[in-house]
């Protein structure tokens, strides 16, 4: 295994009793690959966090100031624009931005600005042929070049080869597409290190959106975000999950300062309650009506395990379904609650039966409320046509998830986490000591802000501090 230690603490320590990942994953015995049979962690510290992070008007200008114009976001899905002038507006704070598909096929990402009097040139997602703006008319072909300026002879001053409209640079992955304002930042492939090689038997890019739903949360973005980032809270928010899942015995995985992984393993009964035998992990996991008619509800064989049985029923129904062959996938891989993060705010998890994308950011220039946006990506067939991309759903602050029907199962889960957001919001201005985490299941949270206070600490031009 790949182990790091720092501090004196081994990643072994201060473990939650039970069987860890790595020795489940030895008794499936079908030898996934390296990345997931393996561990990364490093201790992260102890100190309490701010609470003005969260909460603070001065913190959130600063986020935008230093952290958000210079690092890697996901933007839209190459998907949704599929044809030369399909459009999406992405907004982050109170900037906005124009992701097109341009006349040379190419993506780019323009300011979402008119460079007379900066209307908005962009107010929603769709398809044109120009951006032309709804106050003076001002007109730019796709490439961003200036087309056309109503009674020019009104501006002599303006040259036009100045006018383009401004862009920012545009990276693609896994069919998402990514910006970053600084024009000085290393290139995404750099920034994404070591998602493409986990992720190379789960492409993203041959998946598409099944469901699109966007949620404004009552909350900062980051205690939004930090609601999906470990399993501590399983044991109190989803105790119906604890007869099936390892909670408490929850891998935690930190790769170089901006990735980080959550390995929680389904088919095993959480170290809070009394084991169950394999024959009733099985009973549980295999309720759906569908698996039953697969054989799933039948005595476990010698030798089997719920895992094992749980995913041979899944492989057979997922390949029917979406016409794939994961044939050569380990159980791990189909099986297991497996979610990165990739800094500032994106959650690509590697799960077959629950294929989820999350992403968090600010809600314009509030610091107590933010945007949730969650996606399901599913195999796009082997043979036939791409299906269409799900189109966005956005649900009023006071709707439901479960108001998504295309979420599924997944909205009930959502809405025991949404319950607690405008709680820890409130509740935390009262903290006199600052937020307390834990050294093991709170790292990914720790990891996270410490490299946000290295942006937050460094002024715009000068050299990220160490």
């Amino acid at each position: 295994m790949n182990k790091q230690v720092k501090g004196g603490m081994k990643p072994g320590e201060a473990r939650s009793v039970g069987p860890s990942v790595q020795q489940i994953i030895d008794r499936d015995g079908d030898n996934p690959p390296e990345w997931f049979h393996s561990e990364s962690w490093e201790y992260q510290g102890d100190e309490t966090l701010t609470v003005e992070r969260y909460i603070s008007q001065d913190y959130h200008d600063l986020e935008m100031e230093r952290m958000w114009s210079r690092v890697w976001q996901m933007a839209c899905r190459e998907e949704e624009i599929p044809e030369i002038g399909d459009n999406v507006v992405y907004d982050i704070g109170n900037l906005s931005f124009i992701i097109v598909r341009s006349d040379d096929n190419s993506i780019k990402a323009f300011k979402n600005a008119c460079l007379h009097r900066g209307t908005q040139l962009r107010a929603e997602d769709g398809s044109v042929t120009q951006f032309r703006c709804p106050f003076h008319g001002w007109t730019w072909n796709l490439d961003g070049s200036l087309k056309e300026i109503p009674c020019k002879w009104d501006f002599p001053h303006v040259d036009e080869a100045q006018y383009n409209l401004p862009e920012v640079k545009v990276g693609t992955w896994g069919g998402f597409v990514f910006i970053n304002m600084d024009k000085d930042a290393m290139p995404l492939e750099e920034w994404l290190g070591v998602l493409p090689q986990h992720f190379s038997s789960f492409p993203l890019e041959r998946r598409y959106m099944t469901a699109n739903v966007r949620r404004i949360m009552p909350c900062n973005w980051k205690v939004a975000q930090e609601a999906f980032i470990e399993s501590y809270h399983v044991v109190e928010a989803h105790s119906q999950a604890m007869p099936v899942t390892g909670d408490a015995n929850t891998q935690y995985d930190l790769y170089g300062d901006r990735i980080s992984r959550l390995y929680t393993q389904g088919g095993v009964t959480s170290p809070h309650l009394t084991p169950l035998s394999e024959q009733e992990i099985a009973n549980i996991m295999m309720q759906s009506p569908k698996l039953k008619e697969r054989g799933g509800a039948l005595p476990l064989k010698p030798g089997e395990t719920a895992r094992s049985r749980y995913v041979k029923v899944m492989r057979e129904e997922l390949e029917e379904r979406f016409g794939a062959d994961l044939s050569s996938l380990s159980t791990t891989e189909i099986l297991d609650n497996i979610e990165y993060f990739l800094f500032p705010n994106f959650f690509p998890w590697f799960n077959f039966s629950l294929p989820l994308i999350y992403r968090f950011r600010p809600n314009g220039n509030d610091p107590e409320t933010s945007i949730m946006d969650v996606m399901l990506l599913h195999p796009v067939p082997d043979d036939g046509p791409r299906p269409d991309p799900a189109p966005l759903n956005v649900l009023r602050p006071d709707q439901s998830f479960n108001e998504a029907p295309e979420l599924d199962q997944i909205s009930a889960i959502f809405e025991q986490d949404v319950s607690n957001m405008p709680r820890v919001q409130k509740g935390m201005k009262m903290l006199e000591k600052g937020v307390t985490l834990g050294n093991y299941q709170e790292s990914r949270l720790r990891h996270m802000h410490r490299l946000l206070d290295r942006y937050i600490a460094t002024p715009r031009g000068e050299p990220l501090k160490s």
